[in-house]
């Protein structure tokens, strides 16, 4: 086997999320490496893909070194194409570690360029396209991806744009997933199962790819109240990960298997186990966030608290170390937490979280602010929580819809002064909106003073921006 073959186990070991694995393939390949030039390509993609070659110095590896041996003696006698990989792979990882978009392109154009000449580049071209995809997604966060969002758009064509390079490439499956994931996160519902569908139907989808597009696709279908889809989905995802090393596989396995349970196809109790089993906890510790969105998954399906905060415990220690937000939003969901530290979901609520993630804090945020009394501000989040999932299909919208419901008697409105109110906040006069609906003057006058009063407002505006935040409004 010659050092590229190596390599490339290196890389299939990091697709998996075997990072272990990977450590132990790039030490086999640098104790086969024959001569400067072999050391030379070990040391570049241990460098490029930011793994140490020893377990006690497992971490994350500067670039600097490497690309000072690739220009010097050494780099110079390689091959020009290869030396130019190897450049490429290490540009690649100083994009990533930079969030350097730009960066990304120059190394996704110079991949391309090369692949068309040394198919044994493709690889690379293949790790360009995934990761500038990836960056660029996680960039367009920070602004907001969700419908009606200004990242929204642009990750749309970033997606696109990933897809066909793919196609192009003869590389999909890597890329098929974390298409699928960027639209669960833009809480696009309709395009995510429609990408993991085409991507599960695929010849070309490989194994390591499969368990985790079945995950997805059996969680969407599980939101969707597809529960045929969801016991079928999830059962497949646990089957493709059955015996893989992997601890990134066996994790996606082991929450297909809660989502199958969750659908009523098993125990619930015994899904758990399975995730629980999958690795060892300082996997779980590494890799929180399965553990995580397997508890509210069993939390949302019925399971009782007290299970569920025990699994999680199990595989990530004593509650006090769990991640925030998602201690709090699990807290929520179980009845929990008190109102008194709503601003434990703010993380999530106003920050640049997934829709549904943003969603279902809103919810959860909305449901606390109603205990305390701060109905506006319940009603603020639940209109926000729906523009969100404008595009998301399922119980997290269905929910949000049932808590505006809830919340809409909340008011002493007339029909009369509803409608009053609704050309109010539009910005008309009392005279335009008398004539609007044709009633006279002083009726409009009798109904702006009855709503200043329910909404405890000082004016008209305050009234207006206040109202502005009602769910009937959007009615």
């Amino acid at each position: 086997m010659d050092v590229h073959s190596r390599v490339e186990r290196v890389r299939a070991a990091l697709r998996d999320g075997d990072m272990l694995g990977a450590i132990r393939r790039l030490e086999e390949a640098r104790e086969h490496a024959a001569g400067e030039a072999e050391r030379l390509v070990v040391e570049v993609h241990t460098a490029a893909f930011r793994l140490a070659a020893t377990h006690e110095t497992f971490g994350r590896v500067p670039t600097a070194q490497a690309w000072a041996a690739l220009e010097g003696t050494a780099g110079a006698a390689l091959p020009p194409a290869l030396r130019r990989r190897l450049e490429l792979e290490l540009r690649i990882s100083d994009g990533i570690g930079a969030y350097d978009v730009a960066l990304l392109d120059e190394a996704v154009r110079g991949a391309l360029e090369l692949a068309r000449d040394d198919p044994g580049s493709l690889p690379t071209a293949e790790r360009a396209v995934n990761n500038r995809l990836a960056v660029r997604i996680a960039v367009l966060e920070r602004v907001g991806i969700a419908p009606g969002e200004p990242g929204h758009a642009d990750a749309l064509l970033a997606i696109g744009e990933a897809l066909t390079l793919a196609d192009a490439l003869g590389a999909r499956g890597t890329i098929d997933r974390r298409a699928v994931t960027a639209a669960v996160t833009m809480g696009d519902w309709p395009r995510a199962w429609e990408w993991a569908q085409r991507a599960l139907e695929s010849d070309a989808l490989v194994p390591r790819e499969r368990v985790g597009i079945a995950t997805e696709a059996a969680l969407l279908a599980l939101e969707r109240g597809m529960r045929a889809e969801a016991r079928e989905l999830g059962a497949l995802a646990r089957a493709a990960g059955a015996g893989r090393s992997a601890a990134w596989a066996r994790l996606w396995a082991g929450t297909g298997a809660v989502v199958h349970a969750a659908a009523g196809g098993a125990s619930m109790h015994s899904a758990l186990g399975v995730l629980e089993r999958a690795v060892e906890r300082e996997q779980h510790r590494k890799l929180p966030h399965f553990a995580l969105r397997a508890a509210l998954i069993a939390l949302e399906a019925g399971l009782p608290g007290d299970r569920v905060f025990a699994f999680v415990e199990q595989c990530l220690g004593v509650r006090e170390g769990w991640p925030q937000p998602w201690r709090a939003v699990l807290e929520a969901t179980a009845g929990r937490l008190e109102p008194e530290r709503v601003s434990e979901l703010d993380a999530w609520a106003d920050g640049p979280a997934g829709a549904w993630q943003r969603a279902t804090a809103l919810r959860l945020r909305a449901r606390l602010r109603l205990r305390a009394g701060s109905a506006t501000a319940a009603s603020a989040d639940v209109v926000r929580g729906l523009r969100v999932l404008a595009m998301w299909e399922g119980a997290r919208r269905e929910a949000l819809e049932r808590l505006r419901a809830r919340m809409l008697p909340q008011r002493a409105i007339t029909p009369a002064q509803a409608a009053v109110l609704r050309l109010l906040v539009l910005g008309r006069t009392d005279r335009e909106i008398a004539a609007e609906l044709g009633r006279s003057p002083r009726t409009v006058e009798t109904h702006v003073r009855a709503l200043l009063r329910e909404y405890g407002a000082a004016n008209r505006v305050a009234l207006a921006v206040a109202a502005s935040r009602e769910p009937f409004l959007e009615s």
